[in-house]
């Protein structure tokens, strides 16, 4: 974990020398807040039950006219948790440190659709099957790697609302096949001029 938080420190220093170092016209940093609605694929616990936290930072970075990369740098709370119909009672707490890399395409002015890929660094899992929480970290695998869709709509020049959906692309089990599943609302709010 004290890997996982110094990698973590580490990039996230070297994102902010390369804002501070960037043309205005061409990179606009974001800061990323939100909430998300999770759940594991393959444990028999329907539905996105388990609400988690967003924060991170991005860098957009316009490469065309209607196009964009966009590398993140977020934290978010993924797991499942059983509900009133579930056969048995869950919860799963995954936190992890997404590395993400979109490709926005501009619809118009203030809509862009967006598609790309994310790996997860898991730091820590817990799980409660009635009896308590217990540490779940030889379980669940330390790496996931996903796809993420999503659309980004702007409300304000620094302003704009994301919704995202992102999918384990490889099992995140050691054991059996379970997929991370999870639907992202977050605001964007773009730093600097």
């Amino acid at each position: 974990m004290k890997y996982c938080l110094h990698c973590f420190f580490t990039v996230v220093c070297l994102f902010c020398f390369n804002i501070s170092q960037a043309q205005p016209e061409t990179i606009k940093p974001k800061l990323i807040l939100g909430i998300l609605g999770a759940q594991i694929d393959g444990d028999q616990l329907g539905g996105f039950d388990k609400p988690g936290a967003i924060a991170g930072m991005a860098m957009e970075m316009k490469i065309a006219k209607k196009f964009s990369l966009q590398p993140e740098i977020v934290y978010n709370q993924k797991g499942a948790r059983s509900n009133s119909k579930s056969f048995y009672y869950s919860i799963v707490r995954l936190s992890y440190i997404n590395l993400n890399t979109a490709l926005n395409f501009y619809l118009k002015d203030n809509i862009a659709l967006q598609g790309g890929l994310y790996y997860g660094v898991l730091f820590r899992a817990k799980a409660d099957g009635g009896g308590g929480f217990i540490d779940a970290s030889k379980v669940y695998k330390k790496g996931d790697l996903g796809y993420l869709i999503g659309v980004d709509y702007r409300f304000t020049p620094k302003t704009s609302v994301n919704l995202r959906m992102e999918y384990s692309l490889g099992s995140i089990n050691e054991f059996v096949p379970q997929f991370n599943n999870a639907l992202l609302f977050s605001l964007r709010f773009m730093l600097g001029e």
